[in-house]
């Protein structure tokens, strides 16, 4: 959506390199920073996430960059582009997306507060478990 508002907002046309440029940026930023989302979902609560700590930089960089363009838009949005901001949004539109995201926010408190949600490694109840699985996950890739 922000890439529609800001080429709107900037009256940027059409045939202008800016939006292939930015979306090629968007693509590789995206894959290196969706490859580090991944690897954080598969390591957790491994031992491999003891030894290799998982980096985010891309996903901050990510993150940045489309703060910056939401951010943009906003400054942008009155008396400039082609948008009606007057209209009335349906109800059958704004609802779902309401609830959508009411759910989603929903999800996340009860994932956030829910008990044990710190414990690094949940099957490890003490150090002597933890320190006899370290040996065993070291011998397997030490064969």
């Amino acid at each position: 959506m922000t890439g529609f508002f800001l080429n709107n907002n900037l009256l940027i046309p059409p045939k202008h390199p800016f939006p292939v440029l930015r979306l090629l940026l968007w693509f590789g930023l995206g894959a290196i920073a969706f490859r580090e989302g991944y690897e954080d979902a598969r390591t957790w609560n491994t031992t491999e996430r003891k030894f290799k700590a998982v980096e985010g930089r891309y996903r901050w960089l990510t993150v940045a960059i489309l703060s910056t363009e939401a951010i943009l838009c906003y400054k942008y949005r009155a008396d400039t582009g082609h948008i009606n901001f007057n209209a009335v949004t349906p109800w059958y539109i704004w609802v779902p997306w309401t609830l959508f995201f009411g759910g989603m926010i929903a999800f996340w408190l009860y994932l956030r507060f829910k008990n044990g949600h710190t414990t690094k490694y949940p099957m490890i109840q003490n150090q002597e478990q933890l320190e006899e699985h370290l040996k065993k996950s070291l011998k397997k890739v030490n064969i």
